[in-house]
């Protein structure tokens, strides 16, 4: 489709709008088109409360890590007041990133000029130049807003937008069971996969795939019974699934009776599977009896997602003298997992790549992934005129 403009034209998707049992999947341009994809950038990731990382992640003061957010680059930095600040890392004078990766510093120092910022933002020194006209207090990092969530850390580039304990609506509720206030990131793996990040989040609560991509893993653990919420039944902006079996979800079937002792706290049906809540737009959460986990998908572009597999476990567990031995059950999980998913969005990437159009298909295993197609398109595609 050549004319950029006509791939939001609300005729096309008037199959996807239809009932979950009836409807047709989004249009491969929505994976492929990268004038799909900067929308997307405008309209959703600089719009939402984007998950960027959990406390135990920064727990020093001066303790710092930079992130990427739909090609945003972004400060997350513990003050020396033990606050935790979000900027955007640009330095004030001529615009160089300041930090990359994480570390812990006293200052954060642009690596052009050297100017120097205190871990409240404000502006240290300027070396070299003593100009009257430069103002100081006026030349400050730019601020990100940034709220927590039981000990979740999220930022929006949207001053306008809702507060954060709106935009999660009951979630906290769900999931305080899991006692995320006191979880530690012991983990978290990178992966480059060449695919776009909707396909992740779909493949994530797409259930029809797990007998087959995952067939001798995740596939030997039997499960009874799931549940599905989409956004438009839950009271916040997330889909969630609740998979009912024995045994922890975080460990592989050879593993199990191996891993840690169940969270405390833990009652009804939080003792009886793994619950998945997929906040919108790109963070996908995995809470089961005795672990943890998070993939944070950060588009770098139609075909390109970067995937953070983060895991988490209780400060309980991770003081235990055998904890390093035991998680390595659970990251071995996740180590070959994550792949077998990667393999077949990438296939599934390449697949869409067409010149023309073609319909597919859901079925009654992917109601959530038809509920999150129409929140996409929600927040892409104008209403057609009655």
């Amino acid at each position: 489709m050549n004319n950029a403009a006509e791939l939001f034209h609300p005729s096309h998707f008037a199959k996807v709008r239809l009932p979950a049992y009836e409807a047709e999947p989004l249009p491969h341009w929505a994976y492929t088109s990268q004038a799909w994809y900067d929308r997307e950038v405008e309209r959703i990731f600089h719009k939402a409360w984007n998950y960027i990382a959990h406390k135990s992640q920064i727990p020093n003061q001066g303790d710092y890590m930079t992130r990427d957010i739909a090609g945003v680059p972004v400060i997350l930095v513990r003050g020396k007041d033990d606050e935790v600040r979000a900027f955007y890392n640009s330095c004030r004078h001529r615009g160089s990133k300041i930090l990359w990766d994480e570390g812990n510093c006293n200052r954060m120092r642009c690596p052009y000029h050297s100017w120097s910022y205190e871990l409240d933002g404000s502006l240290g020194t300027i070396p070299l130049i003593d100009d009257d006209h430069l103002v100081k207090s006026e030349l400050s990092l730019h601020a990100v807003r940034l709220e927590e969530m039981n000990g979740f850390l999220f930022i929006t580039f949207d001053a306008g937008a809702e507060p954060l304990s709106s935009y999660l609506g009951s979630l906290p509720k769900e999931w305080a069971a899991y006692g995320p206030d006191d979880f530690v990131c012991t983990r978290r793996v990178v992966h480059q996969v060449k695919a776009n990040w909707k396909l992740y989040f779909e493949n994530f609560n797409d259930s029809l795939h797990v007998p087959f991509v995952h067939r001798s893993t995740l596939a030997r653990q039997k499960v009874s019974g799931r549940q599905r919420a989409s956004h438009v039944e839950t009271d916040g902006r997330y889909i969630a699934h609740f998979t009912h079996h024995e045994g922890s979800r975080g460990l592989l079937e050879e593993d199990q009776g191996r891993g840690f002792p169940l969270f405390e706290g833990l009652e009804g049906r939080y003792l009886t599977g793994t619950y998945y809540p997929c906040i919108l737009p790109a963070t996908l959460f995995a809470f089961t009896i005795d672990s943890a986990w998070v993939y944070e998908l950060n588009p770098k572009g139609p075909g390109l997602t970067e995937v953070a597999l983060t895991s988490f476990f209780s400060k309980d567990q991770v003081a235990r003298p055998d904890f390093e031995e035991v998680a390595q059950r659970y990251y071995r999980r996740g180590d070959i997992i994550v792949p077998e998913d990667n393999f077949v969005v990438e296939r599934q990437q390449e697949g869409l790549s067409l010149p023309v159009g073609m319909s597919g298909k859901f079925t009654s295993m992917e109601t959530l992934c038809h509920a999150f197609d129409n929140w996409v398109l929600d927040q892409m595609v104008e209403p057609q005129p009655a």
